[in-house]
């Protein structure tokens, strides 16, 4: 017999709270059915970049920014933390709008 089709993932939002019961629901919506009405914001920080995307439920990238913090931690010859993470709090917010135009 041919196996059985895997079972889709389900979009039901779990408790992240704790002291609540396992399957218990954020005040979150539900997704819709279909994925192309889905959109997903990315934001990564990496040592020197702090990036965003917006995305389709089918992976289509329907915006993105990237800000490279790589011209200030070249002079000091690596990454430095506390400039990395200065660098990060000033790019974020003006990145993310960038990804959402």
């Amino acid at each position: 017999p041919a196996p059985a089709p895997a079972a889709e993932a389900t979009a039901t939002p779990q408790s992240l709270q704790p002291g609540k019961p396992a399957g218990a629901t954020r005040n979150c919506r539900q997704l819709p059915e279909d994925r192309l009405a889905w959109r997903v914001l990315g934001i990564e920080s990496s040592c020197d970049d702090t990036g965003a995307a917006v995305l389709r439920g089918d992976g289509t990238i329907l915006g993105e920014a990237l800000a490279s913090q790589a011209g200030i931690h070249e002079q000091w010859g690596g990454v430095v933390p506390r400039l990395a993470q200065e660098g990060h709090r000033k790019a974020i917010d003006e990145t993310v709008e960038e990804a959402l135009r």
